[in-house]
């Protein structure tokens, strides 16, 4: 991704764009597969992990960067520029990304319980094979 793009989306979030936040960012932007910080940091090799979980926190807070819990005792991490669900395996622990179902219907049940204007929605849904259900 070019520069000046990924500066200005950490920019707009309050961010200084510093280059391993922008090379960072880019990974997740361009890896779908939901990657740990050690395996950030086992890819990229230039960047230390702390400063990895360090930035990784960073894009969590500005919503750019969603932490996913796959019951694997990992802390996974996604690029979340546009919002859409996951649905994680829950004996392999595989975790795929989906926007293939209209979630219109539970934010405005949401906005309807709590009153709240809603900003953003981050859904998991938890699964097994039907092979291998007892």
């Amino acid at each position: 991704m070019p520069d000046q793009k990924l500066r200005n989306m950490l920019q707009e979030r309050g961010l200084k764009a510093t280059s391993q936040r922008m090379i960072i960012l880019d990974y997740l932007m361009s890896h779908k597969t939901h990657p740990t910080a050690e395996m950030i940091h086992a890819d990229l090799q230039t960047i230390s992990l702390a400063t990895v979980y360090n930035t990784l926190e960073k894009l969590v807070d500005t919503g750019l960067v969603v932490v996913i819990d796959s019951h694997d005792d990992k802390r996974h991490f996604d690029y979340y520029g546009e919002p859409h669900y996951h649905i994680i395996n829950q004996k392999t622990h595989e975790i795929i990304d989906a926007n293939n179902f209209d979630v219109q219907p539970l934010l405005d049940a949401a906005r309807t319980a709590s009153g709240l204007n809603i900003s953003g929605y981050h859904i998991e849904l938890y699964g097994v094979d039907p092979k291998d259900a007892k």
